[in-house]
């Protein structure tokens, strides 16, 4: 009885050693950062800024794109529009 008392103790202290050492070892490593490392804070209207700007660049280049891709779509139609090239349906009596 009284070696299972010891081994419960030992267990208990071997626990809080671990416990202590994981604590120190997280504590040291966060405060090791460097503060160079850190971002400087970015105040809403900056943010909001930067957004709208990413947004209107993104828009152009969809605009662009397809603007493109009605041209070479329907080029092919305005080429036969413009020479006047119909082809018109007659029916034969026969």
């Amino acid at each position: 009885m009284k070696a299972k008392n010891i081994e419960s103790g030992l267990a208990l202290l071997g626990a809080l050693v671990v416990l202590v050492g994981v604590t120190f070892a997280a504590g040291s490593a966060f405060a090791a950062e460097p503060a160079a490392d850190r971002v400087a804070a970015v105040t809403p209207s900056e943010t909001l800024a930067v957004t709208i700007a990413g947004a209107r660049a993104a828009n152009a280049e969809t605009a662009a794109d397809a603007a493109a891709a009605i041209a070479r779509d329907t080029v092919l139609g305005l080429d036969i529009q413009l020479a006047d090239r119909t082809s018109k349906l007659t029916v034969s009596a026969d």
